[in-house]
């Protein structure tokens, strides 16, 4: 499936995640990113596979654009079988199996890179849906805010909500696969 994503994305610390945690009705869930990568990718795309209560969901995202926070990415998705989902774990993906399932098209095949275990929190504050995450990969924790909208007005008003209601100085979170591959390709560095 095809979707435009209009998403706000805030890079957190610790004591501004507990704060917004303690506004939540609903525990943590875990959800696994897989990444994937092929030369000639570039920073603004993704592959991953999220794995979350056994599902497995195919994901390519692209970033179109990004202006204080507020990404507006393609994004294409498709739930996979979990025995393909784990076969493609182990030996990578297809340019041929890419094309068929969520329509990119990529000249190499895709090897499997590593994971991301996320603990989200999903849960309305106010008028919004907050997406409240706990990263960890490598050696790393991070958190970030996310709130999907279609109203990118809405996605302005929250930032201004969340600094008068918690103090909280709106930060652009970097996208986690980025994150992520920024760690992946250093420690190749420092070898």
């Amino acid at each position: 499936m095809r979707n435009l994503e209009q998403e706000l994305k805030l890079s957190l610390d610790r004591r501004q995640y507990d704060l917004l945690r303690q506004q939540a009705d609903t525990l943590p869930t875990l959800q696994t990113n897989h990444y994937f990568w092929s030369d000639g990718m570039s920073e603004n795309e993704m592959v991953r596979l999220r794995e979350r209560d056994g599902v497995f969901v195919l994901c390519y995202k692209k970033r179109i654009s990004n202006t204080d926070g507020i990404t507006v990415s393609d994004e294409r998705e498709m739930e996979i079988a979990p025995d393909f989902a784990n076969k493609m774990i182990q030996q990578g993906i297809s340019f041929e199996t890419l094309k068929s399932t969520v329509g990119v098209n990529y000249e190499n095949n895709l090897s499997y890179v590593g994971k991301l275990d996320t603990y989200r929190t999903k849960f309305m504050l106010e008028d919004w849906c907050i997406e409240l995450d706990q990263n960890a990969y490598f050696d790393q924790v991070d958190y970030e805010l996310e709130c999907e909208s279609r109203n990118v007005e809405q996605l302005s008003k929250l930032k201004s909500y969340l600094f008068y209601t918690f103090g909280i100085v709106p930060k652009q979170s970097i996208p986690k696969s980025q994150r992520f591959f920024e760690q992946v390709f250093s420690s190749k560095t420092n070898k």
